[in-house]
């Protein structure tokens, strides 16, 4: 049976708390202990709960073809298990090729100890350049990712680098430019 909870301010204005109808079972409404706004209606989902962000500034460079960490990383505690984390990543990269006129590389995202995206192949060209010569191509390099870690423990996001052959070399961070790593909680209830 609806029924209605007024609330009065003591200036002869009120707040109508009503019930949508039959609601099938007890209902319970628990009010944080905190300041602010209390959403009581399902538009949250989906909203932004909380924005962090890692940054590296120092360069970093490898010719190993095995993956080891940029230094990019961040860490986030999400409220509820259900909510997602988008990642966005921003790598301000450079190669330098091999022998064979081109170079490559890879860059990967991982969640702790496990890698959620990537091996990305990083592949550029080098036209017109005499074999053997030492050129690097620089650019910025980005992505974004929607994770769902399923937790509400701390999790670190991170990246890693690997060059492609030993003859070349990936670079982060290049000129000591900022390489961001941005991490946002969505809401999944």
């Amino acid at each position: 049976m609806p029924g209605q909870i007024k609330i009065d301010d003591g200036a002869g204005n009120y707040t109508i708390l009503t019930n949508a109808g039959s609601l099938g079972s007890d209902k319970t409404i628990t009010i944080p202990n905190t300041t602010g706004t209390m959403a009581l209606t399902s538009d949250s989902f989906g909203k932004v709960l909380q924005v962090v962000q890692g940054t590296l500034s120092s360069a970093a460079s490898t010719t190993s073809t095995s993956y080891s960490d940029t230094g990019l990383t961040a860490s986030i505690t999400p409220s509820n298990s259900s909510n997602k984390v988008l990642v966005i990543l921003s790598h301000n990269l450079g190669l330098s090729r091999g022998s064979d006129g081109s170079a490559d590389g890879r860059v990967k995202l991982l969640r702790g100890a496990t890698d959620i995206w990537g091996g990305e192949i990083l592949n550029p060209y080098y036209r017109g350049q005499a074999s053997g010569g030492a050129m690097v191509l620089y650019w910025t390099w980005g992505t974004t990712f929607l994770d769902s870690p399923s937790t509400t423990s701390s999790t670190t996001y991170k990246t890693q680098f690997r060059s492609g052959e030993a003859a070349d070399t990936i670079y982060v961070s290049t000129s000591n430019q900022t390489d961001t790593i941005t991490l946002m909680e969505i809401d999944g209830t």
